[in-house]
C-alpha cells in the first residue's frame, strides 16, 4: 500500500514525543514493505536531519479577521490553503486534527487523535473559549475522515472514535542500567501546560521526599527548562540529545500528572527504558498492563509513594522488569504499525 502522511511534528527518533511516535509507526510500516511519504509542516530543530522519506515545509496560518469566515466554516483549516495533494492512489493520514485540512480532499483518509481538548481544558481549568476551535477541529476531522484512531478509551469516548490502537515509541534494544542512588527524574517539554502543573506539584512535595530519603536528588530535563527552582536537591539538566541520556541517570521517573487526556509518552519512554515510574492514574492512561511497573497514586499521597519506592531497590528492580516487558508485549512499533495497516486496508 502507499501512504501519504501529514504531521506538524517531525517524524524522528530523537524528536518530540509525538514526532517519535509518528516515526516509530511509519518507519515500521516501511519496513513491512509499504511505501510511505510524509510532509512535516511544523518547526524542525536544526539539530535533527529529517528522514529521507519526510519532506519539510513550514506553514504558519496568519489568521486574523480575514480568516474568520474560513475558521467558522472550517476550524483549524488554514493548512488547506497550501494546496498540497497526496497522490490519488495513496491513503492519506493526518497525524493530528490540525493536519486534517491538508488531506480533506483525498479519496481515502484517516486521522489520529491523541487527546481531547475539552477534557484537557477541564483538567487545567482553562476557559472554554480558549479551546473552541481545537475542539471543533477534532470533531470535524473525526466525522469527515474515513477512519479515526485514538490511543485511550477516555479520548475515544469523548470524541466519538471507534478505533482504539496501541501507542508506540522507538524501543531501545536494551534497558538502561539500574541506578542504586535515590535519583528522581522528570523529563518533559516544559512549554506544555500540563507538564508545568505536574512540576509545581512535584516541587511542592519534594521537601518531604528529601527529608525522608537522605541524599535524594531531583533532576529536571527537557526543552524549555532554563533554571532550577530554588529548592535543595533539585538540579536542571536542560535539553538532552536523547531521552535515554537523562533516563540512564535516574532510579525513578516521577510524574504527578494532572487529569489530562491521552497517553503520556514520557511515561511510556521511561518504561521502555526500564525505569520505574511513580505517577497518577492519568499518567498511565492508554498504556496496557503497566500496573506492576508504575506506582500509581494521588497528588496528596505522591510524596509518600515516591519515598516508599526510593527506599526499596528490590521493588524498583521488579518494576523496571515489568515495565519493559509490558511495553514490548503491547506497545512495540510492529504491533502498532500492523494495526494501522489493517485499518487502512478497509478504507
Amino acid at each position: 500500500m502507499k501512504f501519504s502522511v501529514v504531521s506538524y511534528h517531525l517524524p524522528h527518533p530523537d524528536g518530540t514525543a509525538t514526532g517519535r511516535h509518528v516515526f516509530a509507526v511509519w518507519d515500521e510500516v516501511r519496513r513491512q514493505g509499504h511505501e510511505v511519504q510524509a510532509w512535516c509542516w511544523g518547526d524542525v530543530p536544526d539539530r535533527l536531519e529529517p528522514p529521507a522519506w519526510v519532506r519539510c515545509a513550514h506553514f504558519h496560518d496568519p489568521g486574523g479577521w480575514r480568516a474568520l469566515p474560513r475558521t467558522i466554516r472550517r476550524p483549524r483549516g488554514g493548512l488547506a490553503q497550501v494546496g498540497w495533494e497526496p497522490p490519488p492512489d495513496a491513503i492519506a493520514w493526518a497525524e493530528e486534527p490540525e493536519s486534517y485540512a491538508a488531506i480533506e480532499a483525498a479519496a481515502r483518509r484517516a486521522v489520529t487523535v491523541y487527546h481531547s481538548s475539552v477534557l484537557d481544558a477541564v483538567a487545567l481549568r482553562q476557559p472554554r473559549a480558549a479551546i473552541v476551535q481545537s475542539a471543533r477541529a477534532e470533531r470535524r476531522a473525526v466525522r469527515s475522515a474515513g477512519t479515526a484512531i485514538a490511543f485511550s478509551p477516555r479520548v475515544a469516548r469523548a470524541i466519538g472514535i471507534d478505533n482504539l490502537l496501541p501507542v508506540t515509541l522507538p524501543i531501545p534494544a536494551t534497558p538502561v542500567s539500574l541506578v542504586e542512588e535515590p535519583v528522581v527524574l522528570m523529563l518533559a517539554n516544559w512549554a506544555w501546560p500540563p507538564n508545568r502543573v505536574a512540576l509545581d506539584r512535584l516541587i511542592r512535595s519534594w521537601p518531604q521526599v528529601s527529608e525522608q530519603v537522605p541524599g535524594a536528588r531531583l533532576l529536571l530535563a527537557g526543552r524549555g527548562m532554563r533554571s532550577a527552582p530554588e529548592v535543595p536537591g533539585v538540579e536542571v539538566l536542560g535539553e538532552v540529545a536523547q531521552a535515554r541520556d537523562a533516563l540512564a541517570q535516574a532510579s525513578v521517573f516521577a510524574f504527578p500528572c494532572p487529569p489530562t487526556s491521552g497517553p503520556k509518552m514520557k511515561v511510556l519512554d521511561a518504561l521502555a527504558n526500564g525505569v520505574p515510574v511513580v505517577t497518577t492514574t492519568a499518567g498511565i492512561e492508554g498504556l496496557i498492563d503497566v500496573e506492576a511497573a508504575a506506582a500509581v497514586t494521588t497528588e496528596r499521597a505522591f510524596a509518600r509513594t515516591l519515598v516508599d519506592v526510593l527506599r526499596d531497590p528490590a521493588r524498583r528492580a521488579a518494576m523496571a522488569t515489568a515495565g519493559r516487558a509490558a511495553v514490548l508485549a503491547h506497545h512495540a512499533p510492529a504491533e502498532a504499525s500492523v494495526a494501522r495497516v489493517r485499518l487502512a486496508a478497509a478504507l
